[in-house]
């Protein structure tokens, strides 16, 4: 069925049972809904139509016609997904009403569409945090497929937080999870941390929170030489201090790409600073030059640490990254991959990345390096639907470019590039999987492990004509 079959099969029996809630191509909250979804290839893409529902009858209401009809559902959380547009496809934008996030005592409820910065603010009246990943625009669906930020090392994935959620079923069915969830509904509980999208829409969800501490932050910008020492130094850190860093291009060394390292040691004990410290400084020592730019702050809240970003001439801050807005006009595009990597990370491997970096078709892409271990290997890898404790970095690589003559160039360097690290990947981040590329059956399996045949057995149970998990044959 085409886009325009599909939209207007669907369209009539979604309005007359919501009404205004539900937008049609050509439509301004069609096109400015759009318009605000972060990843430019998704924003691109033709959608049925856009529903925005106030509540989860009406996801309730939009999955049964959609599931009678054989039309699939994307869904649209905090924002940040490439993979809540789809040509065809019902999207619920649960951004548009259900955005709220409420303190309950050491517990906080988090609505379907809020972000995790939403989250975090309304924590931090009460000083109190869930660690979360890196950018404040993210939402239930990376919360509930992972969460991977600077506090994993110290107190595991925003998803080891979740005690309870509000699921919606295919069938239309809402059913409450729990830590105390039995029968069927545990199954469920195990396969929404980490799979919830496979089995479910996700309508609101509790977390555990943390009496926030104080963190302490620094940022160095060195040359690649660095590499060698930092993948060295960050696997012997204790699990109250994370070393993430990203290799990429900035004004300050106009000719050569940089390797930028981001420090942080979330523990109020000095000597934990100070070891921190001396931990980044080896790394220094090993560029075998002074840092180009180097920085520390001290007594941060986790919910406002620093751009996770590069700085820019003189050292400038990195303007912080936003949602788009209807209006902002032309967008470039986005090609990544995320593999999780173990310890085992050294010279060899530095030598092949440093080529990488340099061989990028434009100035704008990059590697990160998100440093994990620690408490992400406190819970086992068969205890939640979520595969990869083993990890000791997840490494997007991401190819970003403006001009179409690039595309070609960028998703070669991508994937080559993730073949440098083939030797030493233990797994694929499961946010960053993509329907309908020739790689995406391999990477599910490497995604999930050991969990996807039980993964898969319900997603056939719950969601059998597949309207909402294209990942799972």
């Amino acid at each position: 069925m085409t886009s325009n079959a599909t939209s207007a099969h669907i369209v009539g029996p979604l309005r007359s049972r919501l009404g205004s809630e539900v937008h049609a191509p050509g439509t301004a909250g069609y096109e400015n809904t759009l318009a605000r979804v972060f990843f430019p290839e998704a924003a691109r893409r033709r959608p049925a139509c856009v529903v925005a529902p106030r509540t989860a009858d009406e996801v309730a209401t939009v999955l049964r016609a959609t599931t009678e009809a054989g039309v699939r559902v994307t869904v649209r959380g905090g924002g940040l997904s490439s993979n809540c547009v789809a040509d065809g496809a019902v999207m619920l934008d649960l951004s548009a009403h259900l955005g709220a996030a409420r303190p309950q005592g050491d517990r906080v409820v988090v609505d379907g569409g809020a972000t995790m910065a939403a989250m975090l603010a309304a924590l931090a009246p009460a000083a109190r945090t869930v660690p979360v990943g890196v950018v404040g625009h993210t939402g239930l669906g990376m919360a509930t497929r992972g969460g991977i930020g600077f506090l994993t090392r110290s107190q595991g994935l925003t998803l080891d937080h979740l005690v309870g959620v509000e699921l919606v079923l295919p069938s239309g069915d809402v059913v409450q999870l729990s830590e105390r969830s039995s029968g069927e509904d545990a199954d469920l509980w195990w396969a929404v941390r980490g799979g919830a999208p496979m089995v479910g829409v996700v309508t609101s969800a509790v977390f555990r929170t943390h009496e926030t501490g104080p963190v302490w932050v620094d940022r160095m910008v060195l040359g690649l030489e660095a590499l060698a020492a930092y993948f060295r130094v960050a696997p012997e850190l204790p699990r109250d201090t994370s070393m993430s860093a990203v290799l990429g291009h900035t004004p300050l060394s106009p000719d050569e790409p940089v390797l930028f390292v981001f420090t942080a040691c979330a523990s109020r004990d000095d000597r934990a600073v100070e070891r921190a410290r001396s931990a980044a400084s080896a790394v220094a020592a090993g560029a075998g030059s002074s840092p180009l730019h180097r920085t520390e702050a001290s007594g941060l809240r986790p919910g406002a640490l620093p751009e996770f970003a590069i700085p820019g001439a003189g050292g400038a801050e990195p303007a912080p990254i936003r949602l788009p807005r209807p209006g902002d006009g032309p967008r470039g595009s986005f090609f990544g991959k995320a593999p999780l990597a173990g310890p085992t990370l050294d010279a060899a491997v530095a030598d092949a990345l440093a080529d990488r970096i340099r061989a990028a078709p434009t100035k704008a892409c990059r590697i990160d390096f998100q440093h994990t271990g620690g408490a992400l290997a406190d819970v086992d890898d068969t205890a939640t639907a979520f595969w990869g404790r083993t990890a000791e970095w997840s490494i997007p690589l991401n190819a970003i470019w403006d001009d179409d003559v690039d595309d070609a160039a960028c998703r070669r360097w991508t994937r080559d590039t993730l073949q440098t690290l083939a030797a030493h990947t233990v797994g694929v981040y499961n946010v960053e999987l993509r329907p309908g590329l020739p790689e995406t059956e391999a990477e599910t399996r490497a995604a999930y492990g050991g969990n996807l045949a039980r993964l898969q057995t319900l997603r056939h149970r719950y969601d059998p004509s597949g309207v909402l998990a294209p990942l799972l044959p």
